[in-house]
């Protein structure tokens, strides 16, 4: 492997990071990794501090809204890893009445 593949590589894994990395507050995507983290994801995510919002379109996650600094390492302990919430990887929400 040469030297400008694995600029390549890092640059790449950059961009991804900046465009999927979970804001500092706001609405995230909680992705299970493990059995352990799919199971009663959304009671893991409150007892994190995060509110559920919704449903991901993939991998059994969910949009949860809540402060990185609070939820990440909790989460990431129990199997679950947080990203940017963008609308292509999320349910769409419904309306309020």
């Amino acid at each position: 492997m040469g030297l400008a593949t694995v600029q390549m590589a890092v640059v790449s894994g950059l961009m991804l990071f900046a465009v999927l990395g979970p804001p500092a507050r706001g609405d995230m995507l909680a992705i299970p990794l493990t059995p352990t983290g799919a199971s009663g994801l959304a009671a893991q995510v409150v007892a994190a501090g995060a509110v559920p919002m919704g449903k991901a379109r993939f991998g059994g996650g969910l949009v949860v809204r809540g402060d990185r600094n609070r939820l990440a390492w909790p989460l990431m302990a129990r199997g679950v890893l947080l990203l940017a919430a963008p609308n292509l990887l999320c349910l769409p929400r419904r309306a309020a009445a």
